[in-house]
């Protein structure tokens, strides 16, 4: 089992209801031209007792109402929307907007259309000078933002004209009941945007707007109620860069009421995933919210009334990755610690796009740790063949707001298959355990230090592992640990690989695409206001203190952790003589691991496995 085993792998995203009761989805697996690099194939699929492929060129987003099925497609660097007829025939392109269309809603009667798009603005070309007066200008896996906001568009009869044009841009749109207008949502200001702030409107189909809530915090996954109310997922920053979003139902007379607190959305992590599911709130054909929620190391489906009576849906054995209702059938993309996405009904599984294919991986051992201030940290081990001592490798999740748990981590498979064991966790920080646990409060490299180390010892005491031979690795707020651990306990760690981590907040508040309110939110300080605080959370301000040979992986496009945190590691580990090497990868962001070229994720894990060979194997 080695890193080219990932040229095999297929996946399965954007489940979705299709004609004849059947789940419509997207398939998408890896081409490997002669002369070309590798790619991702992306296809329309309909489940009818088996797999059949409804287009052989690119199709993303799909969507079935009617007499067509809809999707999206690249069109000369654009996405523009298609309809396939069920009648038969060749897809229909339907927009030509030279922006493209980056999101799209179709109405109840399926006679309209919401569009999200840019229009017709075109860009600067890439060699002339660019002109910005907001923030952000730049996004991860999306480079520079275009200057134009991005507007809500409505296609009908053939013809599109604009419904919602905002100086801050249409964030999201949905449908309202009866189909006589769209709830969105959108910033009320260039500082509501700088803060991840939002608001809800309801427009008609003449134009006419009406706010109806918000300007306290983000708000998403809208959707209408047959009632003419509304349910959605927002929250008000009450316990900063940690909070977690809240269930609420807005009744027709305007009142809102509380319908569920949690984890929402999926958040464990997985790199067996390429495209989207729908995670968010949906009506079911019970009159039910159902919504997906990361619960102690599972994302399950959680049932909810308009009254806020709420249970599971789904078993903890396994992580919903999208879900639809073909008539009164639920259908899932179900995942598991072994399996990528599976299409499964009622548990059944219908479809897995890997037999034959993915071998038989190992499910990790669970392990709970008692904290000595009275929490339990749960994590998991990955023991090699063989008696041991084996040497481990501590693996720390990114966010900090996510989770690892019941997804499969095909490197950490990689690893433990080339003889290392692999030992990772939940600390405090992490999503699924409540609202008190994920709140980091301004404690990074405090409360999660001591709960990672804390399970290191505990699994070294447990297991027949190495504690002579330990590594510790990750990426982005993994990374950030890393350096933090290796610069803070320079003796305890015999090799180190910081992937897309963060040294220096001071200047990551500046280069970062969402480094002011997200290092503000995180550690309440600014630059001007409270530098001590950034340089004092920076493990820059300890790199004297690290011994540990250490390889650092970023790429040169990441604007989420931007590649200058990277450098300015390895040139002072360089500087200071620690054996350091750096994989620096061009062309991708901070999605290499998980959505990068095949190729570079290949050559990103070989790089771990040679460097972990090096320094462990001895």
């Amino acid at each position: 089992m080695t890193p080219d085993l990932l040229y095999q792998l297929r996946f399965l995203s954007d489940l979705t209801e299709g004609p004849g009761g059947k789940p419509l989805f997207i398939y998408t697996d890896i081409e490997r031209p002669e002369k070309e690099p590798p790619r991702y194939r992306s296809r329309l699929a309909l489940w009818d007792g088996a797999m059949r492929l409804l287009t052989q060129g690119e199709a993303k987003a799909p969507f079935w109402r009617g007499q067509y099925i809809y999707f999206t497609r690249k069109v000369d660097k654009a996405t523009q929307l298609f309809r396939l007829p069920l009648t038969g025939g060749e897809a229909e392109q339907m927009t030509q907007f030279k922006a493209g269309v980056e999101a799209y809603k179709v109405s109840p009667d399926g006679s309209r259309i919401a569009l999200l798009t840019r229009g017709d603005y075109e860009p600067p070309q890439p060699d002339e000078p660019r002109i910005y007066e907001t923030w952000p200008f730049k996004f991860d896996a999306r480079g520079l933002l275009p200057g134009q906001p991005r507007e809500l568009w409505l296609w009908e009869e053939g013809a599109v004209r604009p419904l919602v044009k905002l100086a801050q841009d249409v964030e999201d749109a949905a449908w309202n009941a009866v189909g006589n207008g769209l709830y969105f949502t959108a910033s009320g200001s260039p500082q509501e945007r700088w803060s991840w702030i939002q608001r809800a409107y309801h427009v008609s189909l003449d134009g006419q707007m009406d706010e109806l809530f918000g300007g306290v915090g983000p708000i998403g996954g809208l959707e209408p109620t047959p009632d003419g109310g509304l349910v959605y997922l927002a929250h008000a920053w009450e316990r900063g860069g940690g909070t977690e979003s809240k269930l609420y139902y807005r009744g027709l007379d305007g009142t809102i009421s509380l319908l569920a607190e949690g984890s929402f959305l999926n958040s464990v992590n997985s790199d067996m995933r390429i495209g989207t599911g729908v995670q968010t709130p949906k009506v079911g054909p019970d009159g039910r919210v159902y919504v997906v929620v990361t619960h102690q190391g599972s994302a399950r489906l959680l049932a909810v009334t308009l009254g806020g009576e709420a249970r599971f849906f789904s078993p903890a054995e396994f992580s919903i990755l999208g879900f639809t209702f073909c008539g009164n059938d639920l259908y899932t993309l179900s995942e598991n610690f072994t399996h990528g996405a599976c299409l499964t009904r009622r548990g059944e599984v219908l479809f897995d796009p890997n037999t034959g294919v993915l071998p038989e991986l190992t499910t990790p051992q669970e392990v709970r740790y008692e904290a000595p201030e009275g929490h339990t940290v749960q994590g998991w081990v990955l023991l090699p063949e063989g008696e041991g001592p084996h040497p481990v490798i501590l693996y720390i999740h990114g966010g900090p707001h996510t989770a690892f748990g019941n997804a499969p981590m095909l490197q950490l498979q990689f690893f433990r298959a080339a003889g290392f064991a692999v030992a990772y966790c939940n600390p405090r920080g992490s999503t699924g355990y409540g609202q008190d646990y994920v709140e980091l409060d301004k404690r990074w490299g405090d409360i999660d230090e001591k709960d990672l180390l804390g399970f290191l010892d505990h699994v070294l005491a447990q297991f027949p592992l190495d504690a002579h031979r330990v590594a510790v690795a990750g990426g982005s707020y993994g990374g950030y640990m890393t350096n933090w651990l290796t610069a803070r306990h320079p003796a305890r760690f015999k090799a180190a690989v910081t992937d897309r981590s963060i040294c220096n907040w001071t200047s990551f508040y500046g280069a970062s695409d969402i480094g002011p309110r997200f290092t503000y939110l995180q550690l309440g300080a600014r630059p001007w206001e409270n530098p001590e605080v950034l340089w004092q959370k920076s493990p820059l301000s300890l790199a004297h203190q690290v011994q540990t040979p250490t390889l650092v992986v970023h790429s040169e496009q990441d604007h989420r952790c931007p590649i200058d945190q990277g450098e300015t590691w390895y040139t002072v580990l360089l500087q200071k003589g620690v054996p350091t090497r750096f994989f620096r990868v061009p062309e991708e962001g901070h999605e290499l691991s998980r959505s990068g070229r095949p190729d570079r994720r290949v050559a990103r894990l070989n790089a771990y496995l040679e460097w972990f060979r090096t320094y462990l194997m001895d």
